[in-house]
C-alpha cells in the first residue's frame, strides 16, 4: 500500500514544506495537492515544494474541462521537469463539463507523449489551424518541452472513474466511494481491457482518527476493490502515525499471526 498525505486546506506553502518534509521522514510516498484558498493554483505549489523537498512524489488534483487541455498539459510538463519526474497529476471533471471529459483525458495523454501529434475532437482541435492563422499553418505539433518522465502518471478523480478506468488510467475515489462498487468498476475494466488494465493504481481518500480503524478500512479496500494507494487527509503528527503504525500493518497482504500480536501487546 502507498500512502500520500494530503495538507489541510488553509496550509501556506511554509506548512506544507514542514508537512512534506515530515511525510518523506515518515516514509510516506508522496503529497497531494488540491486548489484551496491557501493553495489556489496547485501545480505552481507542486513546482515551489519540488525545490524544497527531494524524493517525494507530488499528485496534483486539478480540474479538467473548464479550460484548454493543453494548456493544463504545458503546466504539468513543467513541473514534471521541475521536480524531475515526480509529478501524478489528479484530474477531477469540472462542474458542468462531465460530458467532455473523456475527450480531455485523450487530448491530455496524447499533448504529453514525445512526438508531434494531431488531435481532432469534438470540443477540441489542435492544432486549431484557424483561418485568422494565414502563416506557418502546422498540420501536427508538439507539447514543448517535454516532461521529464516517458509516461507522465495520470489518474481520474471524482466523477471521472468510467471514463478513466476505460482508459486504463488509475482512479482516486471519494472518501465515502462504495468499495464493493468500486470492486465491480475495476473488474469490469479489467474484462474490457485486459493485459491494458494491469497496474493502474487503485486510489481512495482516507482519513486517520485512529490507527486501528484506518488499517481495518485499508485491508477492506483492498480485499474489495484491490485498494492499493490511500491518500489521507493530516499534518505532521499524522505523517508520523501513517509511517510508524498504520504502514507496517498494511504493507504486507496479512502479517504473521504472532507479531501480530506481539505488536498489539506492545502497543504498536
Amino acid at each position: 500500500m502507498r500512502l500520500l498525505l494530503e495538507p489541510e486546506p488553509d496550509t501556506d506553502l511554509d506548512a506544507l514544506t514542514a508537512e512534506a518534509k515530515a511525510a518523506h521522514a515518515a516514509g510516506l510516498d508522496g503529497v497531494m495537492l488540491r486548489q484551496t484558498r491557501a493553495v489556489p493554483v496547485p501545480l505552481i505549489v507542486a513546482a515551489a515544494l519540488a525545490g524544497r523537498v527531494d524524493d517525494l512524489l507530488l499528485a496534483v488534483e486539478v480540474d479538467v474541462g473548464d479550460r484548454h487541455p493543453f494548456e493544463l498539459a504545458e503546466e504539468a510538463a513543467v513541473v514534471d521537469l521541475v521536480s524531475a519526474g515526480r509529478l501524478v497529476l489528479v484530474v477531477r471533471p469540472s462542474e458542468g463539463a462531465e460530458e467532455e471529459y473523456g475527450e480531455a483525458l485523450d487530448l491530455l495523454r496524447t499533448a504529453l507523449t514525445a512526438r508531434p501529434f494531431r488531435f481532432e475532437g469534438r470540443r477540441w482541435r489542435v492544432p486549431a489551424e484557424l483561418p485568422e492563422n494565414v502563416h506557418n499553418l502546422e498540420t501536427h505539433i508538439r507539447l514543448m518541452p517535454s516532461p521529464a518522465q516517458v509516461r507522465l502518471e495520470i489518474w481520474g478523480s471524482g466523477a471521472g472513474r468510467d471514463a478513466a478506468l476505460a482508459r486504463g488510467l488509475g482512479y482516486l475515489a471519494d472518501a465515502d466511494a462504495d468499495p464493493d462498487e468500486l470492486g465491480r468498476a475495476h473488474d469490469r475494466a479489467t474484462a474490457a481491457l485486459g493485459p491494458a488494465a494491469i497496474g493502474a493504481p487503485r486510489a481512495r481518500r482516507e482519513s486517520l482518527s485512529d490507527s486501528d480503524a484506518l488499517v481495518t478500512r485499508l485491508r477492506a479496500g483492498r480485499e474489495a476493490f484491490g485498494q492499493d494507494w490511500a491518500v489521507v487527509a493530516g499534518g505532521s503528527g499524522e505523517a508520523t502515525a501513517l509511517g510508524r503504525e498504520v504502514r507496517p500493518r498494511v504493507q504486507l497482504h496479512r502479517l504473521n499471526p504472532t507479531v501480530e500480536r506481539l505488536w498489539e501487546a506492545n502497543g504498536r
